[in-house]
């Protein structure tokens, strides 16, 4: 079996953790979630990921000041900020934080999985399955 990329989703919402983890788990990346900023800066620092998903709204820290935290220590980590309040200048600010890309929630499977695959694609080969 050959590479899977890994990722990681920040989210406090159990719905949303398994949509994103199965519609990323079916195509073939390997997903570890985390439901809090706690978890996911440990996450970050134990490990390396290709992409990491946040979402703007969590109940420990503002996933804003995460994306600065994950950007200080990984620069080329893709990071891609989600919000159901991605409005205004919302995606401006997340990319000013240092996200690579943002997504309003909810998002369609396809969306998703070609933003992912847009910021992966750029490190590698991987073509998914």
């Amino acid at each position: 079996m050959g590479y899977a990329p890994r990722i990681l989703v920040v989210d406090d919402e159990a719905a949303v953790q398994l949509f994103l983890e199965q519609v990323l788990g079916d195509v073939g990346y390997h997903v570890t979630l985390a439901p809090n900023g706690r978890l996911a800066l440990a996450h970050a620092r134990s490990r390396e990921f290709d992409v990491i998903l946040i979402d703007l709204s969590l109940p420990d820290q503002d996933g804003m000041e995460i994306i600065r935290q994950i950007r200080s220590e990984s620069p080329a980590t893709p990071i891609l900020a989600l919000s159901g309040y991605m409005v205004g200048d919302m995606p401006a600010k997340a990319r000013a934080a240092g996200a690579t890309d943002a997504l309003q929630k909810p998002v369609s499977p396809e969306t998703l999985l070609l933003t992912v695959y847009g910021l992966i694609q750029p490190r590698g080969t991987w073509a998914g399955t």
